[in-house]
């Protein structure tokens, strides 16, 4: 479940693929929904997400309960509503989608191939080279999809404010382990 949240948030970092070249917007917004197999089960997610060129992203989801993600720099903080916590990651290099596209190699029509960190990924792009669909299995096997849809670009980025994560008050904030 952590690399499954880790891996989705890569997705957020970098949303086009041109043959073997990344073309990243000034900004993005977008829905998405993920699934995830694993353990004979399938969990669901959905939600909105916004995205700036300089990596930094704030995801809410909706579906099944209220959680957001967001980042400063390398670390990632996951807050649950729910559960009144915060989770905060130390990602580094796991979270860096530019370099999952780097490796991407075109498998067939529009979907390229990529191996990363020993996960396997397979990146499905639209009629204008974007991506807008990215499946990964983990190492346990487990079998992940992100979908994004209604993806509006933007040539300049949202202003800094858009991405103001703040811990809520009296949440219980613990350091997550990847």
């Amino acid at each position: 479940m952590k690399m499954f949240k880790l891996f989705f948030l890569s997705l957020l970092t970098a949303v086009s693929l041109q043959a073997y070249a990344v073309t990243v917007p000034g900004s993005l917004s977008a829905h998405f929904t993920i699934s995830m197999a694993g353990n004979g089960q399938i969990y669901r997610y959905s939600g909105t997400v916004y995205v700036n060129r300089s990596r930094a992203f704030i995801a809410n989801f909706v579906r099944p309960s209220r959680q957001k993600a967001c980042n400063y720099k390398a670390d990632v903080k996951w807050i649950d509503y729910t559960a009144h916590t915060v989770i905060r990651y130390d990602v580094g290099s796991l979270l860096d989608m530019m370099q999952i596209l780097k490796v991407a190699h075109r498998y067939r029509g529009n979907l390229y191939k990529s191996n990363y960190h020993g996960y396997h990924f397979l990146l499905t792009l639209d009629r204008k080279g974007q991506l807008n669909r990215l499946t990964f299995t983990d190492k346990h096997g487990r079998r992940n999809t992100i979908q994004l849809s209604g993806v509006h670009y933007n040539t300049s980025p949202y202003p800094a404010s858009k991405f103001r994560c703040v811990s809520p008050r009296g949440f219980r904030v613990v350091q997550g382990k990847i």
